[in-house]
């Protein structure tokens, strides 16, 4: 029987067993993002009308309700929900819009995401004007249930294979601004992403806004000499790194806070060496000094792959050896590259890594990812 060949992706970066310099244009807008840099989401229930029989009016009653409602609103009252029965070109929606992570002012235009919630098909359809509060609003909290914008519009089905969910381009209107704060007592906060995230790379970052930003304090009490220097940034653990605003920047916050996000990183620390897995489409990949111990790996119908130094390829039937006088150990390169001469499959692949992870051999941190 023919085997195929394995449709592996394996995904490299490279990193050096010591700490070496870094391009210049790593900054530290590149691996962290500002305390309160977010998006968020406005939401609200809306109703579809101009759908060709594919709505569900003619048998949801929660969209024959809102249908009911908007005839009262505009004095067509409706007496017997049962009239409305017949109205197949109506759906409820699930309307919603994203908040860029910079904020919007009153009078912007954002796209609409709109979704049904029993049509059969949103083709045709058009939005009819929906007020959309925040998604997190507390009843007891008015401010949070206050209308930030208006949604409506023709709805375009960007994937015609999923016809219950569309898009209306600038189809929302911010009736308020809904700005973010990203000073706190004098300070920002800078938050390493998710993949940066570390003490090694915190320390990096400190020192380098130190470097290029420290702020000279005159002392005034010896001779008017400035002797003093204090630190703008300082570590909160491994993730978070407050920098205090000078009060001669506090006027100009924004041009202190590009000076920081722009302030090069020339040293970055080595990469922790991790290996993830994607368990649906099988791809591999790796980052920092990924290393095997010696081992030897019994694959059926394939044979033997011993690993490690002295291993031999020539000595026995159905034996690869995958030799090294690296004292660090064996690539995890070079294994991967061994493994996919033999042809194994995207699954054998996963499961051999995941074998080398259980017995100690794999050193590194083994991660499952979406």
């Amino acid at each position: 029987m023919k085997r195929n060949n394995a449709n592996i992706l394996v995904l490299v970066a490279a990193a050096a067993l010591t700490p070496m310099p870094a391009p210049a244009e790593v900054r530290v807008q590149d691996v962290a993002r500002l305390k309160g840099q977010r998006t968020n989401q406005l939401t609200g229930f809306g109703l579809v009308t101009g759908l060709n029989g594919t709505g569900d009016g003619g048998k949801s009653p929660a969209t024959m309700r809102a249908l009911m409602a908007l005839h009262r609103r505009y004095e067509q009252p409706v007496l017997d929900v049962d009239d409305l029965k017949v109205a197949t070109n109506v759906a409820l929606v699930m309307v919603a819009v994203t908040i860029p992570e910079f904020g919007a002012r009153e009078g912007d235009s954002l796209d609409v995401v709109v979704t049904a919630e029993g049509a059969k098909s949103l083709a045709g359809g058009q939005l009819l004007t929906t007020p959309l509060q925040y998604a997190m609003f507390d009843r007891e909290d008015p401010e949070s249930m206050r209308i930030f914008a208006l949604a409506g519009g023709r709805i375009d089905l960007p994937d015609p294979k999923n016809p219950t969910r569309g898009i209306i381009r600038r189809g929302a209107t911010l009736e308020e601004d809904f700005h973010y704060n990203f000073i706190d007592n004098q300070h920002i906060t800078l938050v390493l992403t998710a993949s940066h995230a570390g003490f090694p790379l915190a320390h990096v970052v400190v020192r380098a806004i130190n470097h290029e930003l420290e702020n000279k304090i005159d002392a005034g009490n010896r001779d008017g000499v400035s002797i003093a220097a204090t630190e703008l940034a300082y570590a909160v653990g491994p993730k978070n790194i407050r920098v205090r605003i000078p009060p001669q920047e506090m006027r100009h916050s924004t041009g202190f806070i590009a000076r920081v996000l722009q302030t090069p990183l020339f040293i970055m620390p080595e990469q922790i060496a991790r290996v993830t897995i994607n368990p649906v489409t099988k791809k591999i990949a790796f980052t920092g000094a990924v290393t095997i111990s010696p081992t030897v790996l019994v694959i059926p119908g394939l044979g033997t792959v011993a690993v490690g130094t002295g291993a031999g390829g020539g000595g026995s039937s159905g034996l690869v050896g995958l030799d090294t006088d690296q004292v660090a150990g064996v690539r995890f390169q070079d294994l991967l590259n061994t493994l996919a001469k033999l042809k194994l499959t995207p699954q054998q692949m996963v499961e051999v890594v995941e074998h080398l992870h259980q017995t100690g051999t794999l050193h590194a941190q083994l991660v499952y990812t979406e």
